[in-house]
């Protein structure tokens, strides 16, 4: 149960499906701790991986809306100012 495994799992059903996933896996009867806990751990950094890729994706997205909004008021702009202004 590697970081590839649990990628693959968060594909199939996200976050929930780790979840699940790890629940079934610490509640097997003859668990071994030390493979849990390697499991867990790869499970988390996958978490965490998507996690951050989800807030790069939200940062580019407010860095676009704050070009457009800049773009936006100088269309603004131009149009107030008229025909004169143009030339």
């Amino acid at each position: 149960m590697d970081y590839e495994y649990w990628t693959e799992i968060h594909a199939r059903g996200g976050i929930p499906a780790v979840k699940s996933a790890l629940e079934e896996l610490t509640e097997a009867d003859g668990a071994d701790p030390q493979r849990v806990d390697a499991a867990v751990e790869a499970a988390l950094q996958v978490i965490a991986d998507d996690t951050a890729r989800l807030q790069a994706r939200a940062d580019q997205a407010e860095e676009r809306l704050r070009q457009l909004r800049e773009e936006a008021a100088e269309v603004e702009r131009q149009v107030e100012a008229g025909p004169a202004a143009e030339g």
